[in-house]
């Protein structure tokens, strides 16, 4: 398998008093993709934010690529977090969101790319991010992943308000990313979880 792209161990982390996450640890390979699974509330998106260090554990170690994640700064362009629902600035277009979120992640490409990844998604490029369903919304999202490429992919629940067409632009993108790196996923669908993931994870 190779050194894991990503690898939590002995993970503690709380808010307050309440303890979210209890000595939790995993390590996704190279090729990988996997689901975490469990109840609301339980810890899976804490859990992704720790493994995207935009939150800090109490205890634990968290490895990046084969590195302390506090030494990677200079890899964090190959890491993309996708949160449930997608951030993005509603008063711009899809066009100008990608290139925006493109332009700060560091990538330059051409408006031939933006224009077909927006394509790809069935997106119109003009109509403003406020005037977007939340499926289109999550569509555009996977567009800019498409975009981005990046070797590690963290998603918080993708398949909510995607139809049948948007999940399987979704199952694209998961298939693209798992051959530059790997994906670490959380959702409540078990029949989603077992139709893209080789391992499941059930956090209690």
């Amino acid at each position: 398998m190779g050194e894991p792209l990503l690898r939590l161990e002995g993970v503690w982390k709380r808010f307050g008093r309440d303890w979210v996450l209890r000595d939790v640890g995993l390590s996704l390979f190279p090729g990988e993709v996997v689901a975490l699974l469990g109840p609301n509330g339980v810890g899976k998106t804490t859990l992704l934010r720790v493994a995207a260090t935009l939150t800090r554990p109490q205890r634990g170690e968290v490895e990046l690529f084969g590195r302390p994640a506090r030494a990677v700064e200079a890899e964090r362009a190959e890491l993309l977090f996708l949160a449930n629902p997608p951030a993005f600035y509603r008063h711009l277009t899809g066009e100008e969101n990608l290139r925006s979120a493109l332009f700060m992640g560091g990538r330059g490409v051409s408006a031939e790319e933006v224009a077909g990844a927006l394509s790809w998604a069935g997106l119109p490029p003009a109509r403003p991010v406020a005037a977007y369903s939340s499926g289109m919304r999550k569509r555009l999202a996977l567009a800019r992943i498409r975009l981005m490429g990046p070797r590690l992919l963290l998603l918080d629940e993708p398949e909510t308000a995607l139809d049948e067409a948007g999940r399987e632009l979704l199952r694209q993108v998961i298939a693209a990313a798992r051959e530059r790196g790997g994906v670490l996923l959380a959702t409540h669908d078990r029949e989603f979880a077992g139709a893209v993931a080789d391992r499941e994870v059930v956090l209690s």
